[in-house]
């Protein structure tokens, strides 16, 4: 499993530095190497914070900077003595070329925002290859659990949508531009 980081903030990660012999190294204090690339780029020193917790686990708090880009974060940590540690982490989600997609639902007799529509954006026109699933908030627009946009990749959807009390002609198809 690959741990999530949350975008435009400090994230915390914690790990162990070995030795060759697979025992964990101790006194490195905050001396260790880290190195970051952000989905995909250039392995860069990383400007964070370092620091040893102690029976060879280590720290590292990431600046907001190096998580303002979506897509997976390597990360390769070492030091003298040490076998490198290689980690990956995720800023939103693994897809570098999705971009944030506002669906909004109103009524067409009155113009309001409907709320608490289920929204199934699929690859398909008939509803299978479901890409994302949301329902839409006290302003019509549809968002995940955390109350994110949907994220797609550029291309042509077909959305379901459904909500005891109305009919909607589905599919609606949106073609999301890169």
């Amino acid at each position: 499993m690959i741990a999530s980081w949350i975008p435009n903030q400090r994230n915390l990660i914690t790990f162990i530095l070995a030795d060759a012999n697979g025992d964990e190294a101790e006194g490195l204090d905050d001396t260790f190497t880290l190195v970051i690339a952000k989905s995909g780029g250039a392995l860069v020193a990383g400007v964070g914070d370092k620091a040893e917790m102690g029976s060879g686990w280590y720290s590292y708090l990431s600046t907001q900077a190096e998580a303002d880009t979506p897509g997976p974060v390597s990360i390769s940590a070492t030091g003298p003595g040490v076998k490198q540690q290689n980690l990956e982490y995720v800023v939103q989600e693994r897809t570098v070329t999705a971009v944030p997609f506002t669906y909004t639902m109103t009524s067409t007799a009155t113009l309001l925002p409907i709320e608490a529509v289920k929204v199934q954006i699929c690859v398909s026109s008939d509803g299978s290859g479901v890409v994302w699933t949301g329902y839409t908030d006290a302003f019509g627009v549809a968002r995940d659990a955390s109350g994110n946009l949907p994220r797609l990749d550029p291309g042509t959807y077909y959305i379901f949508r459904t909500r005891q009390g109305f009919t909607f002609a589905d599919p609606d198809i949106e073609v999301v531009d890169g």
